[in-house]
């Protein structure tokens, strides 16, 4: 399993803040490395029931522990948010869904 790909974690602007009148998600911590695959067509089934989302799953080496809401992968314009994780003793994994472009 190759760790290609960098993830920054994002928090909503849910509140009117002055320093970012556009209200665009602030990054909360450094970028991290991950490895980032597609879920599938046959899983995304199984485990949601439909396929009217873009999924991908993002697995980290180490556990990120702040608090986040989105995600954005190799600076791309897309959030995506979690839709559920699993964290086993080494590689945590994230299943994300899309959810908005810049």
């Amino acid at each position: 399993m190759r760790f290609t790909d960098r993830v920054q974690f994002y928090k909503s602007n849910d509140h009117y803040d002055p320093d970012n009148p556009d209200g665009k998600p602030i990054p909360v911590g450094e970028p991290v490395i991950a490895n980032v695959t597609h879920l599938g067509v046959n899983r995304s089934m199984q485990l949601f029931g439909n396929l009217n989302t873009d999924r991908l799953v993002v697995r980290l080496i180490q556990p990120f522990v702040e608090d986040w809401e989105m995600l954005r992968i190799n600076d791309s314009k897309t959030y995506y948010s979690l839709e559920t994780g699993v964290h086993p003793l080494k590689i945590n994994s994230y299943i994300v869904g899309e959810t908005q472009n810049e």
